[in-house]
Parts: structure tokens; C-alpha cells; sequence
């Protein structure tokens, strides 16, 4: 999802890319405009394996890591074993094999739920040096991956970003079939779409979330890999306006066209639901020159029409 719309930004300026995927959640059709071009490459990669991750790595100058195990809320709780595990093992091969490559930099894709359990809002990037550690497998195993990075920079001499995405939202991001596996905003299209009334939530609806298009995040991606001031620094990534799910929901239904009163149902909340997640962006502002353009309405309604237009 977030990788393709990357590949789309970097072409679009210029830059010769390799793409490796196991294509265990990610659809090469995603990636279809760019095959045949000059200037792209893809392979298809297994990241638990060493030898691959070198393959993938070899010849190139700089390596972003987007590869990880991730899902909705509900498959947090579902696999952790499975999360922490692969997110480990795959981060810390690529790291490796950047490093025996010669990779000049890597540029590590984290999540804003290294912030899960935040006790500042905004929250900027020296929070974390305080922010109690995640509850969530997904949460915990990016800030591991962060640390990874930091190990391999102290040691070694690997240079490297670290990127906060928070919230991305856009085409290509598909729902699972079961409900709560999914991001939230792929989670509730298919059920509107598909006609559920009332509107099943999971909690009261006040939990807050920070919805950025994934044109802007990737547009910040590429800013921290052209310039040399965001090596061995870190970088929130996302819209600081909050958004209610309850208010989300119905700003979907909305633009769904559903006919029927808007109606909640409220289902129990996950045990390690976050309730509060907002950016303090003012270093990217600074550092990067980024901050993000597109409105929230405007990315909806952008999501919703690609779903309509996709099929299942």
C-alpha cells in the first residue's frame, strides 16, 4: 500500500527503483504502471532469509524498510507471537545486508504506535525518551526496529531515518474479510458499502486519530532520502488535525451516499485500544520543509471511489 504510492513519488522525480516484495499482502497489479520502465526493477523477496534480503539490497545507495507484519487493531491482539517475530527477523536481515552492501543509508518506516501509550499532545519525537513502552506487539516491535537502526548506527556506522507515518490513508489499501483486521477507514467503507445497519464501531467512538493522505506521507519520505540533515534523525509524519471515529464514520457514510439516518452500533473496544494519537510535526517542518496539503474530506472521498472502482 504505502510502498507503491512510494515507488509512484520516486519515478515521478527521477530515481531509479528496485522493488522487493513477498507479495504475501502487497498486489504486484499495484506496481503495474511501472513494469517496463526504464529505471524499474522488481523482484519478489522472502525477508526472513538472509540471502534474499543481500539480493534485494545489492547495488543499490539507499534502502527504505516499509517490509513488516500489519493490520487493523484486532490483528494486534490476534498474532503478536507472529508480529513481533517477523517484524524482528525482517528488519534485522535488512539491516545486515545493507550494511555488508554498503548501503549508504536506510530509511526505516516505524508507526506512530511507538506513541501508543503518549502522555503529551502533540507529541513530538522527544517524547519517546519518556513515553511508557508499547502495549501492542506492532507497537513494540517498530520501536525495536527503531533501536535496531540506532544499534547498527552506534556500532557499525550505518546511517539512517527513521519515519513516523500516522494514520495513511489512500487507494490500494484493501480490507480484510473479517471486521476490526483492517485499518479503520478500509474497515468501515466495506461495511457501509456493503449495506451493515446500523454502523458497527468498536468502543464509544471517542477514540481520536490523525488521518493522513499517503501522497503526502510518501512526499515526506522522499524529502528525508534527499536531504543529508535527516541522517541519524527521526520524524513524525502526519496531519495534526484530530479526527473522532465517531465523527469519521459518519463523514463516511456521507460520502457513501447511504440513504438510512446515520446509526451506531458500538461493539466492546479492543483491550490495548489507543485513545489518543495526534503528531507534534514541527521538526519535519523545520528539517524536511514538509508538512501535509491534502484534506481529510478531500482523501475519503479519493479512498472511496478507488474501493468502488476496484471490486472485492
Amino acid at each position: 500500500f504505502i510502498g507503491s504510492h512510494l515507488v509512484d513519488e520516486l519515478m515521478a522525480h527521477g530515481y531509479e527503483v528496485r522493488v522487493a516484495d513477498d507479495f504475501s499482502k502487497g498486489r504486484r497489479e499495484n506496481l503495474a504502471q511501472h513494469e517496463g520502465k526504464r529505471g524499474f526493477e522488481l523482484l519478489q523477496a522472502d525477508f526472513t532469509r538472509l540471502e534474499e534480503c543481500r539480493k534485494a539490497v545489492k547495488g543499490v545507495e539507499k534502502v527504505f524498510i516499509l517490509a513488516s507484519k500489519i493490520g487493523g487493531i484486532g490483528y494486534f491482539h490476534r498474532y503478536p507471537a507472529d508480529i513481533i517475530e517477523g517484524n524482528a527477523r525482517i528488519t534485522l536481515n535488512l539491516l545486515r545486508s545493507s550494511l555488508e552492501e554498503k548501503v549508504e543509508r536506510v530509511l526505516f518506516v516505524s508507526s506512530s504506535m511507538v506513541f501508543e501509550r503518549a502522555q503529551v499532545f502533540p507529541t513530538p519525537e522527544s517524547a519517546l525518551e519518556k513515553c511508557p513502552v508499547p502495549l501492542t506487539a506492532y507497537g513494540f516491535s517498530k520501536l525495536m526496529g527503531e533501536w535496531f537502526c540506532k544499534a547498527y548506527w552506534e556500532q557499525h556506522g550505518l546511517k539512517y531515518t527513521i519515519l513516523r507515518p500516522f494514520n495513511a490513508v489512500g487507494p490500494r489499501e484493501r480490507p480484510e474479510e473479517e471486521p476490526g483486521l483492517s485499518h479503520v477507514i478500509p474497515d468501515l467503507t466495506k461495511k457501509i458499502l456493503s449495506g451493515q445497519y446500523p454502523l458497527e464501531i468498536y468502543g464509544d467512538g471517542s477514540q481520536t486519530r490523525c488521518f493522513t493522505n499517503v501522497r503526502d506521507i510518501v512526499r515526506g519520505f522522499r524529502l528525508a532520502l534527499e536531504k543529508e540533515v535527516a541522517e541519524g534523525e527521526d520524524f513524525n509524519l502526519g496531519n495534526p488535525e484530530e479526527t473522532r471515529i465517531d465523527e469519521l464514520a459518519r463523514m463516511l457514510w456521507e460520502i457513501c451516499g447511504r440513504k438510512e439516518p446515520f446509526k451506531l452500533k458500538h461493539l466492546p473496544a479492543f483491550k490495548h485500544d489507543v485513545k489518543r494519537r495526534v503528531p507534534d510535526i514541527s521538526k519535519a517542518k523545520k528539517m524536511l520543509g514538509w508538512r501535509p496539503e491534502i484534506p481529510l474530506e478531500q482523501t475519503l472521498k479519493e479512498y472511496v471511489e478507488w474501493y468502488r472502482c476496484s471490486g472485492p
